[in-house]
């Protein structure tokens, strides 16, 4: 979806509501993508655009765990500035200022806008459900004594060996 600058800037209202219902590809190669949906308000105010507004989106995701697919809710709170007469045709964001830069015959990208959120939003690890099969397994394995490597074995003696220490300085041996 493409707000057009000059379409914008030539409407009679300086606020307006546009409703969001889009697949956004989130790798920018069609191979994974999520559905957002919503209303942004957007207002006009001088040379400046601002979009503003609650979407909600569901993306697939793989569960860490248990490796089966689910969709992860998200809510997106998207707010963003647009600065026009700064920059070419198609919007792009200024680091620096944390703003969108557009020429006055420019267009905006909300769905790269709302692309951007929902990347943002997801968590960094993917669990299908507090009651994941696999995580009880998992938790199973962690609390289980015999689950030690054979291998990291020889630490457990080093550490259950007892030492006796006064504290005071030890004597050299001749």
């Amino acid at each position: 979806m493409y707000l057009l600058v000059e379409e914008a800037m030539s409407r009679p209202e300086a606020s307006w509501t546009a409703a969001f219902d889009e697949l956004v590809d989130l790798e920018g190669d069609g191979s994974w993508g999520g559905r957002a949906h919503g209303e942004l308000q957007v207002l006009l105010a001088g040379a400046h655009l601002r979009l503003a507004g609650d979407l909600t989106a569901a993306v697939p995701r793989e569960c860490d765990l248990c490796l089966g697919w689910f969709l992860e809710p998200l809510l997106l709170r998207i707010e963003e500035l647009v600065i026009i007469g700064e920059g070419g045709l198609e919007a792009t964001f200024d680091d620096d200022a944390e703003v969108w830069r557009v020429g006055p015959e420019g267009r905006v990208s909300v769905t790269e806008i709302v692309r951007q959120a929902m990347l943002l939003e997801l968590p960094t690890r993917a669990v299908c459900e507090a009651a994941c099969p696999a995580r009880e397994q998992h938790l199973t394995v962690l609390t289980t004594a015999s689950a030690v490597d054979p291998r990291l074995a020889v630490l457990r003696n080093l550490l259950q060996a007892e030492v006796e220490d006064d504290g005071s300085p030890e004597e050299e041996s001749q």
